[in-house]
């Protein structure tokens, strides 16, 4: 009888020692996102690289609805660069800046595995807007309007009773709308698309997408 007491005092302190929020917690998040890839190709005489750099910085706040589950709001912006050269056929060589902003609703849900220790889901609906300026033989202004649904896992880590560390990865799923407007200042034309796809990143390439963050918990009772 002993020994079943000991065993459920050191589950109830287990549980305890998991506890993430206290209902009714402000939860504000910054995250850092970056995707960077670089290629050589060498055929004969010629040698073309190419060079893909976005960083993405978002923020939210979120309002804890219990122990491990988190809904809120967010904002973000980020920005790119690509970049492809052939210094035997300049005529062929290509950049591309782009940024866009964005804002939308979350819900988050934690999974304990551990002392500190989390795996988490995260569900959200948003909305951006961006520009792409292309520099080729002929410029053209791009615009996108775009409207998603994703799905996408991660980690996490609380450092202490104020900060908690997440790694978030790539979509596991998501779905989304496009509308795209193009200006083709060369020739002076201007087109319209609109495009509907459901993606997922799960692949080879899955951790080269991936996006740090950091979390203050507000208003965070101290455990006794």
């Amino acid at each position: 009888m002993k020994i079943l007491h000991v065993l459920v005092f050191a589950l109830l302190f287990s549980s305890s020692l998991v506890a993430q929020f206290t209902k009714g917690n402000k939860v504000l998040g910054l995250g850092l996102g970056f995707n960077t890839n670089s290629t050589e190709q060498t055929s004969g005489s010629s040698n073309q690289t190419t060079k893909n750099n976005l960083v993405n910085l978002s923020t939210e706040l979120g309002f804890a609805t219990g122990e491990h589950s988190l809904k809120g709001f967010f904002i973000n912006g980020g920005f790119g660069k690509y970049r492809s050269e052939n210094p035997s056929q300049p005529g062929s060589n290509y950049k591309e800046n782009s940024y866009n902003v964005g804002a939308g609703f979350f819900t988050r849900r934690y999974k304990p595995l551990g002392k500190s220790f989390f795996v988490f889901g995260d569900g959200r609906l948003g909305f951006s807007y961006g520009e792409k300026k292309v520099g080729t033989t002929s410029s053209s202004n791009e615009k996108n309007y775009n409207v998603s649904v994703g799905i996408y896992p991660g980690v996490a880590y609380k450092w202490n009773q104020k900060f908690l560390l997440e790694l978030r990865f790539a979509d596991l799923i998501s779905t989304g709308y496009t509308r795209t407007q193009t200006n083709n200042e060369f020739n002076n034309t201007k087109n319209t698309s609109n495009s509907f796809g459901i993606n997922s990143s799960l692949g080879l390439g899955y951790l080269q997408n991936f996006g740090i963050g950091a979390r203050w918990i507000i208003g965070q009772k101290n455990k006794t």
